[in-house]
């Protein structure tokens, strides 16, 4: 398959930047992100149900694939809506149209293909066939068969309301400089909140991309496939860089999930 050969060459050559990769967004790789969406989510701003594209798919796949190679593809706002928390507060949630989430879904499907070959073996977090419960045995592993000092937790508070597109772009440029891809990326990023009939468009923070949300920003949510692809580029970002480090004198820890 394509998306191996990419994978390969991606293994083979860490520091590769791959220039021409737009065309492997297929028509056949949009079909599999359709299949591949939740046929019972919420419409976006379109109103466009899973079921209503569904009746002309090939049709409305081929548009859009059309849309794609002629550059007059255009990314819609995503649609905000709340649901109650149990604390009472109300929890946002921003839904993208439905061709913008196959668009995303297979573009992530790509970009996994890259940064998967630079993790480490014990990087769990959002990885394609790893779960939590895999990091945990892990950690279980390493703490009762390993010589153990310490073990040290961190967590990414308010991801989203903090992380500055442009430093998220400059991440995923060390290995994509493609420019039809970039530019994707970037009209997803900066696209905006419809809420209550108003556009919202964060000025200086990472906008959404999103199915589910759980940020109280404006301008920051995420779908269940773009939000593991750019919370990916943060970690891969973390996995490359003990790489660049000169060894220790105590050497590096045994092991991270």
């Amino acid at each position: 398959m394509a998306l191996n050969r990419i994978a390969e060459l991606a293994r083979q050559e860490a520091g590769h930047r791959f220039c021409s990769i737009a065309h492997f967004l297929t028509k056949e790789a949009l079909w599999e992100a359709f299949d591949n969406l939740r046929k019972d989510a919420a419409a976006g701003v379109d109103g466009v149900t899973c079921a209503h594209y569904e009746g002309r798919l090939v049709e409305n796949l081929c548009n859009l694939h059309e849309k794609l190679t002629s550059g007059t593809y255009r990314a819609q706002p995503l649609r905000r809506i709340y649901i109650d928390k149990e604390d009472g507060r109300k929890r946002p949630i921003s839904i993208p149209a439905l061709e913008d989430k196959i668009v995303q879904r297979a573009t992530v499907e790509l970009l996994n293909a890259i940064f998967e070959q630079d993790f480490l073996d014990c990087s769990y977090g959002f990885r394609p066939g790893r779960s939590a419960h895999d990091a945990l045995d892990e950690v279980g592993r390493v703490i009762c068969r390993r010589p153990t000092q310490y073990v040290l937790e961190l967590d990414i508070c308010a991801y989203f309301d903090s992380i500055v597109r442009k430093q998220l772009m400059e991440m995923v440029e060390k290995r994509i400089s493609d420019a039809s891809i970039l530019r994707l990326l970037r009209k997803w990023i900066n696209v905006g909140v419809i809420d209550e009939g108003r556009l919202l468009v964060s000025e200086t923070r990472y906008a959404p991309l999103c199915d589910t949300a759980t940020s109280e920003s404006p301008g920051a949510s995420w779908n269940g496939s773009l939000y593991c692809g750019r919370k990916n580029v943060l970690y891969w970002r973390f996995d490359t860089i003990p790489r660049q480090l000169p060894p220790t004198r105590t050497g590096p820890p045994s092991g991270r999930a």
